[in-house]
């Protein structure tokens, strides 16, 4: 699909003998000027090209052809902002131009603005409801809000429009998996292969392979599970499809199937200390805590990766949202002794640093301790527990933070106590949770703790006032949002 739609005249035969040379034998007339622009595009001179469309348009506004070759030039550059621009100028002049609403929702798309390019494929679908780039788009939209059924339909329409390719057909299988249609993704992952012959195909053969695996859980088929774990050579790569499989089917409510597919892998993997946790997590087996071990194991193993896979792919907000919440009721003076528990590479450092005259870090995983030190934003790093931390006798910190960090723990009773009892008068204690159903806490398919908003009241009770609660996304998971709690606290 072109990004831009496409000039409405084609460069004359002669186009390519025009030339620049600095002004001397610029070319003057409109016409001219046009087959100028067309030619030095045509070679990938896109900046010549604008600056000859431009000047074309200074001097015929009124004329679509002029913004719609301006557009497609700027398209060239990449400013995506002055083609829209260009593009909206065109449709005001002749609304009527299909290519010229694909392009702009094309354009809006790229610049991150899926609300307008619906609208602008909203403006092509009414003139051609045939027009199968004009469908792509909006199904690319519907999937960037998650709304994968959505998009599932769209994509179908696109194809229906424009006939099979291996990266419809593969999108189209991604769109029925994220929307929990296992069966039917995987039929069209199948043809996606079929279809597919260049450098995206394995791509598709892996997803195509997590599709194949989820399928033979829901299928109750064991055999095939393990069958399909075993064309992974590595067994970093074979936890990696049991753990992600696990996360889709816990998404999708599919409890039996993830449980089979949970004590498949322990099995397997007798020695791991996350398969394990998995099985007790997707089997409902009562756990109060992660293992500490396999706490600093996990995160040890994903150091490297964790911001760019956390803040990147997930996108997860809780410095911001932490920052938002202390902005709000805390003055940044530099004055307080900060303890960031749970603080990971140090992603709250920035955030924290501005209100700390010292900023204390503790992780159980030396492996995010290494990127945290890197950062060079902490008075002090310690490899230790949360709770032998808060352990420690007398009031020594007027703030303690938690970003991410609960979901990990579990039960909390000893985490309160340890806040309250370090924690000087007046000090506060800030932290998210995931949203759980109830007052309890939940240990979720994904292997993480929920909590529920009154049992987080009630360990506060007596000890802290909730002086603001803030329920909002927390990071994505299996493609969809994962929601949670923001909460600040202030010790009585």
């Amino acid at each position: 699909m072109s990004a831009f739609a496409r000039p409405l005249g084609q460069p004359p035969a002669d186009a390519a003998s025009l030339k620049g040379d600095g002004g001397k034998g610029a070319p003057t007339s409109l016409v001219a000027l046009t087959r100028y622009g067309l030619e030095r595009q045509a070679r990938g001179d896109f900046q010549a090209a604008v600056e000859a469309f431009r000047a074309v348009a200074g001097a015929a506004p009124r004329q679509a052809l002029v913004w719609n070759n301006l557009a497609l030039a700027l398209g060239g550059l990449g400013d995506h902002e002055q083609a829209a621009i260009a593009l909206r100028k065109s449709l005001d002049i002749d609304a009527s131009q299909v290519s010229a609403w694909v392009s702009l929702a094309a354009s809006l798309l790229q610049l991150g603005r899926p609300d307008e390019a619906e609208s602008a494929c909203d403006g092509a679908i009414a003139r051609d409801p045939d027009n199968g780039d004009a469908w792509q788009i909006r199904a690319m939209v519907l999937a960037g809000r998650d709304d994968f059924g959505g998009a599932a339909a769209a994509f179908a329409r696109t194809i229906e429009i424009t006939g099979e390719t291996g990266a419809l057909r593969a999108n189209l299988g991604v769109t029925l998996f994220k929307s929990g249609a296992f069966h039917e993704a995987q039929r069209n992952f199948d043809a996606a292969m079929a279809l597919e012959a260049d450098a995206n195909a394995d791509e598709i053969v892996e997803m195509a392979r997590l599709c194949r695996f989820v399928v033979a859980g829901l299928d109750g088929d064991m055999t095939r599970v393990t069958a399909i774990s075993r064309e992974l050579t590595g067994a970093a790569e074979t936890d990696t499809l049991f753990k992600t499989a696990l996360l889709c089917l816990d998404w999708a409510g599919r409890k039996g199937p993830a449980a089979l597919i949970a004590q498949t892998w322990a099995a397997l993997r007798p020695g791991n200390l996350e398969a394990r946790h998995m099985a007790d997590a997707a089997m409902g087996r009562p756990v109060e805590r992660q293992p500490a071990a396999f706490v600093a194991q996990h995160f040890d193993g994903m150091a490297e990766q964790f911001d760019e896979k956390l803040v990147g792919r997930l996108g997860y907000r809780g410095p911001e949202e932490i920052r938002n919440l202390m902005a709000a009721w805390i003055d940044a003076d530099a004055a307080l002794d900060v303890l960031d528990i749970g603080c990971g590479t140090g992603l709250c450092g920035p955030v924290l640093r501005p209100y700390a005259q010292r900023l204390t870090g503790v992780d159980l995983s030396d492996g995010m301790l290494a990127k945290a030190r890197a950062g060079g934003l902490y008075d002090e790093l310690r490899c230790a527990d949360l709770v032998d931390t808060l352990s420690q006798a007398g009031a020594r910190w007027d703030m303690i933070v938690a970003g991410d960090t609960f979901p990990y723990v579990g039960t909390l009773g000893g985490v309160f106590d340890g806040a309250a009892a370090t924690l000087k008068s007046g000090g506060w204690l800030i932290f998210s949770t995931e949203a759980a159903e109830g007052d309890g806490v939940t240990l979720r398919g994904n292997g993480r703790y929920a909590h529920g908003r009154g049992y987080i009241a009630d360990l506060a009770a007596g000890r802290f006032d909730i002086i603001e609660r803030r329920s909002t996304m927390l990071r994505r998971e299996a493609g969809v949002a994962l929601e949670g709690d923001y909460f600040m606290m202030r010790k009585i």
